[in-house]
């Protein structure tokens, strides 16, 4: 599966968000950066206080900094084909969302849509490093994902969003000379 970077994908955000969606599907993760680099980065940007595993009323800033600062960024889109369809998450390449990073399991946590909330839920595979939505170790239940959480397969960590809602900030970040 191929996960296209920040800098690739703001060429294609110059299309309308329909036509944005039908290609990429209706989620995506964006991988985060370490902390120490994302801290440095939100400070070079005039952000003195930024809050590494940010609450969804923080998604604004937490998106900008990301999208402007780290052009190298991978996204994941998830293109769920029915109600119900589960994505896993782990170090086995067989997984739909493969994480190479030592503290995720081979088989790590599973995610699955639903249509009818248009959001996925996640649930942990008996990791050893745990998941963990928003700085918060979930436990054997399955949990509703909103856009704008943080979520982590043990030290990896993701920003969960709609693509709607990544189209937006890539076109907002998009220079008007540019459009």
């Amino acid at each position: 599966r191929s996960m296209p970077s920040v800098k690739e994908l703001r060429a294609r955000a110059r299309v309308d968000v329909g036509m944005f969606q039908s290609e990429f599907g209706p989620v995506a993760l964006i991988q985060q950066p370490p902390e120490r680099v994302f801290q440095k980065v939100a400070q070079q940007m005039g952000r003195s206080q930024t809050v590494f595993m940010a609450h969804r009323s923080r998604l604004t800033d937490r998106l900008l900094s990301m999208l402007q600062g780290f052009e190298h960024l991978q996204v994941l889109f998830l293109r769920p084909e029915s109600e119900g369809q589960v994505f896993a998450v782990g170090r086995l390449e067989t997984s739909s969302l493969v994480v190479h990073d030592p503290s995720v399991s081979k088989f790590h946590a599973l995610l699955r849509w639903s249509a009818a909330d248009d959001t996925c839920y996640v649930r942990d595979s008996g990791s050893m490093n745990g998941t963990y939505i928003n700085s918060v170790q979930l436990g054997a239940e399955e949990q509703q994902l909103w856009d704008g959480d943080a979520v982590a397969f043990g030290d990896a960590q993701f920003l969960y969003v709609s693509t709607q809602t990544l189209h937006a900030h890539l076109s907002a970040a998009v220079p008007s000379a540019a459009r």
